[in-house]
């Protein structure tokens, strides 16, 4: 599996240069670094969408192999509950 191309700002730049930190997150993420160390990430709506799409469905799939005798309202309410979850 290969990385993500990322483009990377030191905290320092990305604090002065914060215009061009969100102008540059929507082309790719932008890795945020301080003392030589990886701290945050900046992304795009468009690739939180994507990861939060995974994410639900990697948590589905999971709900569907722990327990085949979940039933729909169970299913239901295991998603709104995951989907409302505040991370």
């Amino acid at each position: 599996m290969s990385k993500i191309e990322t483009i990377t700002f030191d905290a320092s730049e990305a604090k002065n240069s914060f215009g061009k930190l969100i102008d540059a997150a929507q082309r790719r993420p932008v890795a945020i670094n301080r003392r030589g160390r990886r701290v945050a990430f900046v992304i795009s709506p468009a690739d939180m969408e994507a990861i939060e799409d995974f994410y639900l469905g990697m948590r589905a799939m999971e709900v569907m192999r722990g327990s085949k005798s979940l039933g729909v309202k169970a299913s239901e309410a295991y998603l709104r509950k995951i989907l409302h979850a505040k991370n």
